[in-house]
């Protein structure tokens, strides 16, 4: 009898055990949290392993955290975020550039990083960082790594056109002598300046701080009016260095990149990355050789007695839909700010790191006259774009504009009236 009951009693025991053990190993399994970050640097054979490197470092630091890395190539970055949020399966976390964290928080795929994000963090991004990512309030993105344009030159260029290499153009007007002189003195095959006239969607991205340089800021009064005097006198000197032939016509910029490191571009507009781009394109450029070849400032000024550029960033947002807000933001602060990012992707990547503290934290690395131009000079004259949810087909027509003016030829005024018309239109006005 003893050994039945025992016998019993073992068997209710394993019974207890087992189903109490389903519970625990549920609950284990659901504590392992999985977020899905979609990017278009692992795509790119130069930066993926650095980027895979910080994500390494983020899970040893959080074993209870996976980041699921999905690479996207940076043209189908955008279609691919807004078809997968409007399915109802969007990444947790999102790499974004331009107008898209607008598009996307226009339709309310994005969370706003202000519940979710430190203010002493926000307080430590430079306000034209920010202000590229706020849209009617709400933070949509916060800056990955800053690489808006700043005025790149050739100062052996200069030099031998018999212009003063350590004096860049500071004004519009001083730009204007500049390339007369270049073009009247270097080989013909030799262009003043590097102007993207393509069809791209960067073209307008490039073109932004010509136009803004003049203190026109069309789309960010909400009038859509590319009629103004200072719109044209943009429009206008677009016309006039495709007529002077300062500048090769239909050039995208890899290929203006290309021309720049063969001494065929005197100066042009780019990121911090240029340093590595131009070094990639031609090996003699490494180490010292770069700084003695090119130089980097603010954009000339136009007339309103501020030089100032478009806050063309690499950004970073969370998906509206995650269940982990709070780890995916975790992640985003990781990814933007750690040592490990910092070093191992943002810096030798070419980007200057988003936070004004990383002057000071890495100094041993930005100690450079390049880093130095941005966080003294560039990184306080930028802004951000007249971005809104229309902003991608609005730019299209703008690209039409510069596109009839600087290769078709057609009148600036006309061009001009018929785009805002065209903008009046798409924005209901």
């Amino acid at each position: 009898m003893r050994s039945a009951k025992t016998l019993l009693s073992a068997i209710v025991f394993l019974a207890l055990v087992t189903t109490l053990a389903v519970p625990i190993v549920t609950a284990r399994a659901q504590d392992k949290i999985v977020l899905r970050f979609a990017n278009w640097v692992s795509a790119e054979e130069a930066s993926r392993e650095r980027v895979e490197t910080v994500i390494a470092a983020f899970e040893a630091e959080n074993p209870g955290v996976t980041i699921e890395n999905i690479p996207i190539p940076f043209d189908q970055v955008r279609q691919q975020l807004i078809t997968m949020s409007a399915g109802g399966n969007p990444p947790d976390i999102m790499l974004l550039n331009g107008a898209w964290p607008f598009e996307l928080g226009g339709m309310g795929a994005l969370l706003d990083l202000n519940t979710v994000a430190p203010p002493e963090y926000l307080a430590d991004n430079w306000e034209g960082g920010l202000g590229a990512g706020t849209y009617e309030g709400k933070l949509y993105a916060v800056p990955q790594g800053m690489t808006p344009h700043g005025f790149w030159w050739n100062k052996k260029l200069f030099e031998q056109a018999g212009l003063d290499p350590e004096s860049p153009p500071r004004t519009m007007d001083e730009l204007n002598e500049v390339m007369a002189t270049l073009k009247a003195n270097l080989p013909d095959d030799v262009y003043a300046i590097g102007i993207d006239t393509s069809k791209v969607d960067y073209a307008l991205t490039g073109f932004w701080p010509w136009i803004l340089t003049t203190g026109a800021r069309p789309m960010y009064d909400g009038s859509y009016d590319f009629t103004t005097p200072e719109v044209v006198q943009a429009f206008d000197w677009l016309k006039m260095i495709a007529d002077e032939e300062y500048t090769p016509i239909g050039q995208q910029i890899k290929e203006e990149r290309e021309l720049m490191a063969k001494d065929r571009i005197a100066m042009k507009l780019d990121g911090p990355y240029f340093v590595g781009i131009l070094r990639s394109l031609n090996p003699d450029l490494e180490g010292d050789a770069f700084y003695e070849t090119f130089a980097v400032t603010t954009v000339p000024d136009g007339g309103n007695g501020t030089p100032v550029t478009l806050a063309d960033l690499h950004q970073i947002g969370i998906s509206a839909q995650t269940d982990h807000p709070d780890v995916a933001w975790k992640f985003i602060e990781f990814f933007c700010a750690s040592e490990v990012a910092v070093t191992e992707y943002t810096v030798p990547m070419g980007m200057i790191p988003p936070l004004k503290s990383a002057a000071d934290t890495y100094g041993d690395l930005l100690g450079d006259p390049v880093s130095q131009a941005y966080l003294n000079e560039i990184l306080p004259s930028m802004i951000g774009g007249p971005y809104d949810p229309q902003y991608g087909a609005a730019a299209q027509f703008v690209i039409q504009a510069m596109q009839e003016v600087a290769v078709a030829g057609f009148p600036v005024d006309a061009s001009l009236e018929s785009l805002t018309q065209t903008l009046q239109i798409l924005y209901q006005q």
